[in-house]
């Protein structure tokens, strides 16, 4: 009687005890990450974000039926992903769609346009079948849902030259960075504003038209021209200080390869709005050199043309120097002449070598014509080169013939002894004005404006080429029409992808978001990958140890107990 009240008083205490930690549990979320790198630990904006919302946010992703194992590992790291979003808001709801599940191949077809209408990009998997080979097309992302708006969402990180398990692998630690990302353009109800900068001969709008779209997802994006000032209604004469304040409504600008002067007005706005905390980045072309001059000769000369800008002492002061060269590579991007790509030394694909938020997984990036950097000691600003050439590169001085020859018959190797020549740099700390003891420009009442002479902490990114942000317009498609934007990056004579629109875009999160959600890609997950060949040779044996092995420990077992048991109960 004794021994069964213990029994009971155990069994109310453990029963008790459940019932608290339940309790507990319901008054207080937490969940626990035993994996050795955290994979499955939220950052704590990512967090934030998803408690921010209130409505269904519905993903519905494109990766369902039978892939390759690689595609499979995707599929279920999205899957358990949109898991441990969902167990900190359960508004967000998702759903996994095979494009591929209907019979009828014209039902196929018509989902297929919509999910390419809707920006989903397509990949060509060749099936190895008993049947026989098969190709089948795969859609590596999602549309994320929320109210009435909708956005798509690449699962899959392009990166040229790299192969589809590194790919697969650099998507899998980016997940939640995507992920995060796209919901944060859905959810975001105020949007920071980001300029770019007109009245000096800058791109065009519809050569930065895909560019600018991709910002609109996460920014309110505008165009304003720094020369054109309001007139007082009444004595119609122009304020500068009115145009600073109209300046300062934005959160970061633009300017985009530039090709007229900038007179010290021009740069006492851009000092004094640096000063204020602006963020800046600066395409710049030190050098004038265009690929159509070779349409109509076989040659032309390229002159420098940064001088004439009048852009140098502001760069200089702030830590960077923009040479008037031009960077030669070996590793280049092609050059179509309708029978054959060749590398076009002038054109160097740069592929990421820094660690660092905005670059991490990034595919070539395509420079053209681009110039070298210098830093320069600033006291107190932080230099990270973020773009370099390889280690196969010649730098050669203007003014310079390019000859179309080249292209044909590239310079030998020799020539290109010049190593990781620095191509951008991102520049962040409290900066010194450029208008420090000068002269200031005076309001219309004749009293100088006063200068702030050390700015707030803030970054700038200075790439010494103004193409990296042009993108093509189309002349070869005949499904779209002439002269539309195509993607940024994408090469419609090659039809090669590079990671401009990828690589501008980071640099906008960066410089607007500091370190949030963009500090998420400097995550390193490690993934513990199977030795496929190392498999393959020491099939048998592994097949003998995963399946006999087993039974005969558990024989050798039964043998053994069977022996104690006879010669214990044999006495």
């Amino acid at each position: 009687m004794k021994n069964r009240g213990k029994n009971i008083l155990r069994f109310v205490l453990v029963v008790a005890i459940i019932i608290l930690l339940n309790v507990i549990s319901s008054l207080k979320f937490f969940r626990l990450d035993l994996t050795a790198d955290n994979r499955y630990s939220l950052s704590q904006t990512t967090k934030d974000l998803l408690e921010s919302f209130d409505d269904v946010l519905l993903v519905s992703v494109y990766l369902e039926g039978e892939f390759p194992a690689d595609f499979q590992r995707l599929q279920r790291e999205t899957r358990q992903m949109l898991d441990e979003f969902r167990a900190y808001n359960s508004n967000l709801q998702y759903e996994f769609i095979n494009p591929n599940e209907s019979e009828d191949a014209k039902v196929n077809k018509q989902i297929f346009e919509q999910l390419q209408y809707k920006g989903l990009k397509y990949y060509e998997l060749q099936m190895v079948e008993k049947s026989g080979d098969r190709t089948q097309r795969v859609f590596p992302g999602a549309i994320m849902y929320y109210g009435e708006k909708e956005t798509p969402v690449q699962l899959l990180l392009e990166q040229m030259g790299a192969r589809p398990d590194d790919q697969i692998n650099a998507s899998v630690q980016n997940l939640e960075y995507t992920l995060a990302n796209s919901i944060r353009g859905l959810v975001r109800t105020t949007k920071p504003i980001v300029g770019f900068m007109q009245g000096h001969g800058e791109l065009e709008p519809k050569y930065v038209a895909d560019f600018a779209r991709g910002l609109s997802e996460n920014y309110n994006v505008t165009k304003f021209n720094i020369r054109k000032f309001k007139a007082d209604t009444v004595t119609q004469e122009i304020s500068i200080t009115e145009q600073q304040r109209s300046m300062n409504r934005f959160d970061a600008v633009v300017i985009a390869k530039p090709q007229t002067a900038f007179n010290d007005l021009d740069k006492f706005l851009i000092d004094q709005y640096i000063m204020t905390g602006g963020k800046v980045i600066w395409l710049i072309d030190a050098v004038h050199a265009d690929m159509d001059s070779l349409s109509q000769s076989s040659q032309f000369m390229s002159y420098p043309i940064y001088d004439r800008l009048n852009l140098g002492d502001m760069l200089f002061k702030y830590g960077v120097r923009i040479n008037t060269n031009l960077v030669q590579d070996k590793i280049a991007c092609g050059v179509s002449d309708t029978r054959k790509i060749y590398p076009w030394i002038y054109f160097p694909m740069v592929m990421p070598q820094v660690k660092h938020p905005i670059t991490k997984d990034l595919s070539g990036i395509k420079l053209e014509f681009p110039s070298s950097l210098d830093t320069i000691i600033a006291e107190g600003i932080k230099k990270t080169v973020l773009l370099k050439s390889s280690s196969y590169s010649n730098v050669v001085s203007t003014p310079h013939i390019v000859r179309l020859a080249n292209l044909f018959n590239p310079p030998g190797d020799e020539r290109f002894r010049d190593k990781n020549v620095p191509l951008a740099v991102l520049l962040e700390g409290e900066f010194e004005s450029a208008f420090s003891n000068r002269i200031s420009p005076k309001e219309r009442d004749g009293q100088p404006i006063k200068v702030i002479e050390k700015s707030k902490k803030t970054e700038m990114l200075v790439v010494a080429d103004g193409d990296v942000a042009k993108n093509q317009l189309n002349i070869i498609n005949p499904n779209i029409p002439k002269g539309t934007p195509l993607p940024l990056g994408f090469d419609q004579f090659t039809q090669a992808q590079y990671g401009n629109r990828d690589f501008l875009l980071n640099s906008l999160d960066y410089l607007l978001d500091g370190e949030g959600l963009i500090s998420i890609r400097s995550r390193e997950l490690k993934i513990r990958l199977l030795d496929v060949k190392l498999i393959q040779a020491n099939k048998l044996k592994w097949q003998l140890i995963n399946t006999a092995l087993p039974l005969a420990i558990i024989i050798l077992f039964g043998i053994g107990y069977i022996t104690v048991r006879k010669r214990k109960y044999s006495r």
